[in-house]
């Protein structure tokens, strides 16, 4: 490809990874409590990224436009988990909350107070962040059109084997570079200082991205039904 088409390419899809979403609230919500958490939620939410890159690439995309009605199908299903995250980690840290509101005694927030909202209000997130970040960014089956429209505008018909291998590898690299600094950035030692003692707050805000998200699809799904 010439150069102009990889710049338009790379920018395009830098500009989108750095928008918010649930992938960045994800690597936010373990960073406050454990760096090596953030980075293995960030490796996989660019799994999850790459399985979309190499569908479209390979153009399995085809298929959602000739059987109209499996998207829906996979956006409700990832509307369901999008859902049951919010769901859970929202109860999760309501409970971290209600723990720490009837606490007497004021514990030092860098070893104590961080420990035991690790213990309380991570719950399955912190146990297998690369799954938690795989699944989160699988539930975006809208990413399979993306990436197709996005390549159908650079990436010519006639490209090789070896081309669009090389735009998987690239668009995989810089989603990975954001991600993995975000995760060092939210996992520093200032970063958890300031904002460690609100992890539960933190966790709830991500509950609520996750709903919203949630009940947003289905809301798009329902109205395209109406």
């Amino acid at each position: 490809m010439p150069a102009a088409a990889w710049v338009t390419l790379l920018v395009t899809f830098a500009a989108a990874v750095v928008v918010p979403g649930p992938d960045t609230f994800l690597v936010l919500k373990l960073g406050v409590r454990s760096r090596t958490a953030a980075l293995w939620g960030a490796a996989g939410i660019m799994t999850g990224n790459a399985v979309w890159t190499t569908a479209s690439v390979a153009g399995l995309a085809a298929i959602v436009v000739a059987l109209p009605g499996l998207l829906p199908i996979l956006q409700l299903v990832g509307a369901a988990v999008l859902g049951w995250m919010g769901v859970q980690g929202g109860r999760s840290a309501i409970r971290a909350l209600r723990e720490r509101r009837d606490r007497t005694e004021v514990r030092d927030v860098a070893s104590a107070d961080q420990s035991q909202v690790s213990e309380s209000a991570t719950g399955w997130s912190a146990r297998r962040p690369m799954w938690q970040g795989f699944v989160t960014n699988m539930s975006n089956p809208k990413a399979l059109l993306f990436f197709t429209a996005l390549f159908s505008q650079i990436l010519p018909a006639e490209a090789t084997l070896f081309d669009r291998t090389l735009v998987v590898v690239a668009l995989t690299v810089v989603g990975l570079a954001w991600f993995v600094a975000f995760a060092l950035l939210t996992s520093s030692r200032a970063f958890q200082r300031w904002f460690g003692r609100a992890t539960p707050v933190i966790d709830l805000c991500a509950s609520v991205v996750f709903l919203l998200v949630a009940v947003v699809v289905v809301l798009e799904l329902v109205f395209a039904l109406l």
